[in-house]
């Protein structure tokens, strides 16, 4: 009983810290009245530099959420939709659109539409590359499944 009970904190830390972590650093860089600007340390625009950031930060967000529903709670997952990865995508983007919110109330910030596009492009491409990702492991299954039928019957 105790190692039951070891296994299933221990899945929902391994697979829930990482994205509650990512979502306070998102919420304490929103917080901030001010952030450096990289880019032009590299030659790059502010814009660029900053919609970059902006469409890394999050998509790493759909990612970490992706991964946590499908990880520790597939029927959780399978409840919500056929498909954790568009879960995990609508997950994103409704902390994005709280995260302009929450910076519009912040002094020195303002919500931008730019940014929350910018959210949403790495959010998407994100949720673009694991659906893609997990249609070519789903096609895979079922060919080596079908090829074990195939070989059963000879």
């Amino acid at each position: 009983m105790y190692r039951t009970w070891f296994r299933r904190i221990s899945s929902v830390c391994l697979h829930w810290l990482p994205l509650l972590g990512w979502m306070a650093l998102i919420f304490w860089l929103s917080d901030q009245p001010a952030l450096p600007h990289p880019g032009r340390k590299v030659g790059v625009s502010d814009d660029v530099g900053d919609y970059a950031a902006h469409a890394f930060v999050f998509g790493v967000l759909a990612l970490l959420a992706w991964w946590a529903l499908r990880a520790s709670w597939p029927k959780l997952a399978t409840f919500l939709t056929s498909r954790p990865v568009y879960t995990a995508g609508a997950f994103a983007i409704l902390y994005a659109i709280s995260d302009e919110l929450h910076q519009s109330l912040v002094p020195g910030r303002w919500a931008k539409m730019a940014d929350l596009l910018a959210d949403c492009v790495g959010i998407f491409i994100i949720v673009g590359l694991l659906g893609w990702w997990q249609h070519r492991q789903s096609r895979n299954q079922g060919r080596q499944a079908q090829a074990a039928t195939h070989r059963a019957l000879e």
